[in-house]
C-alpha cells in the first residue's frame, strides 16, 4: 500500500466529514514523516522500522509523571499511523539567542530532574547494550566510511574502552533515560513549558546519560561557563533528591565525560550510517564538533588516554 494513501485513509477514519489535506512539516533521521492537519499531528511511521507501540505506551507514562510529551489521540499500530498532540513549531534550538539561552537550558536541566524520577518497566541500558552501540562506530565509521578495521593491539585498546564505558554506566544510579535529550528533541510550548519528542527509545540507564546529551549536544556547542553551571545544578539536584549518593562532584563529572564519549562514538557511527545506508549526507557537517568532544575527553582523563592515542594515530 502507498504510505501516503494509507495516511489519508487513516485521517478519513479519524476525522470524517471532509477530504483531508495534510501538510507535511518534516521528516527526521528515522523513516517517520509528520503532517499537520486540523490542529493535530499525523505521523506516518512504518511499523517494520518504528517503535509505535512503545511510543503510545511511553507517552502515557511520561505525561502521567509530569513530563510533557505529545498525547496520542488515536493510532493504527498494524499499519503504522498515529494522531498525536501538536506541540507547535518552536524548537528549543531556535530559542537560544542572547540572554534567553541560559534560562532555556536551566529549564531543560530541571526537566531532567523530573525525568530521572519517572518509574516504568523500560529496557535496561546494560553492558550488552553499550557494546551494541559502540559497534555502530566500528561498523559504520571505521568499516563503511573509512575502509579500516581494528586488529591486534588496537582491538584490545578499543575493547578496554568499551568495557570502561559499560562499567561506568553500570556503576551509576539507574534512572529513566530518554536517550536523545538534545536541542532538536525539546519543544517550547505556547505555555512556556518544555515538551519532549522522539521518546520511544526510552530505557533504564545511567544517571548522567541524558545530561550528556544536553550539555555535549552534537548540534550546538555550549559556552564553558553555562556547561559548568548546568553540570553543577544537575549534580546538586540529584543529591538533594536522593538519587545520587556517595559520589563527589569530580566523580560525577568523570562519569558524565565517559558516558558522553560513548554516546559521541555511537553518534559518529550513526551519522555515517545515515550517509552510507540511507543516502542522507546532512549529518556529516556535525562530525567535527563530535570528534572535538571525543578528543577533549580523551585529553582530560587518564582513563581515556590509550583510546585517545588510538583515535588520533590510526582511526581519525
Amino acid at each position: 500500500m502507498d504510505r501516503y494513501q494509507g495516511l489519508l485513509d487513516f485521517i478519513r477514519r479519524d476525522r470524517p466529514g471532509r477530504e483531508p489535506e495534510p501538510v507535511m512539516i518534516s521528516g527526521d533521521a528515522s523513516f517517520r514523516k509528520y503532517y499537520r492537519y486540523d490542529g493535530r499531528i499525523y505521523v506516518d511511521a512504518p511499523p517494520e522500522t518504528e517503535k509505535n507501540a512503545e511510543f503510545v505506551r511511553f507517552s502515557e507514562i511520561y505525561n502521567r509523571s509530569g513530563v510533557r510529551v505529545p498525547k496520542v489521540y488515536s493510532c493504527d499500530l498494524e499499519n503504522g499511523y498515529l494522531c498525536v498532540e501538536d506541540f507547535g513549531d518552536r524548537m528549543f534550538s531556535a530559542c537560544l539567542d542572547g540572554l534567553e539561552m541560559e534560562g532555556m537550558y536551566l529549564k531543560a536541566a530541571d526537566v531532567l530532574q523530573r525525568l530521572a524520577g519517572i518509574g516504568g518497566a523500560f529496557t535496561p541500558f546494560d553492558a550488552e547494550f553499550v557494546r551494541r552501540e559502540d559497534k555502530i562506530f566500528t561498523d559504520w565509521y571505521l568499516d563503511a566510511h573509512m575502509g579500516r578495521k581494528l586488529s591486534g593491539s588496537d582491538e584490545k585498546v578499543w575493547n578496554r574502552a568499551v568495557e570502561l564505558f559499560a562499567a561506568s554506566c553500570a556503576s551509576q544510579p539507574q534512572v529513566t533515560m530518554h536517550r536523545d535529550f538534545h536541542c532538536r528533541n525539546i519543544m517550547v510550548l505556547d505555555s512556556g513549558e518544555l515538551g519532549l519528542v522522539d521518546f520511544q527509545d526510552t530505557v533504564t540507564g545511567p544517571l548522567t546519560y541524558d545530561l550528556a546529551s544536553l550539555v555535549r549536544d552534537c548540534y550546538i556547542t555550549l559556552p564553558d561557563e553555562l556547561y559548568q553551571k548546568l553540570v553543577e545544578r544537575s549534580y546538586d539536584g540529584f543529591v538533594r533528591s536522593g538519587i545520587l549518593k556517595d559520589a563527589s562532584a569530580a566523580e560525577f563529572e568523570l562519569a558524565l565525560d565517559l558516558v558522553a564519549t560513548q554516546r559521541h562514538l555511537k553518534a559518529i557511527g550513526i551519522f555515517c550510517r545515515l550517509l552510507h545506508r540511507d543516502g542522507r549526507n546532512g549529518y556529516l557537517q556535525y562530525l567535527p564538533r563530535v570528534f572535538g568532544y571525543v578528543r577533549a575527553a580523551c585529553g582530560k582523563h587518564r582513563q581515556l588516554e590509550d583510546l585517545g592515542i588510538l583515535l588520533e594515530e590510526k582511526l581519525l
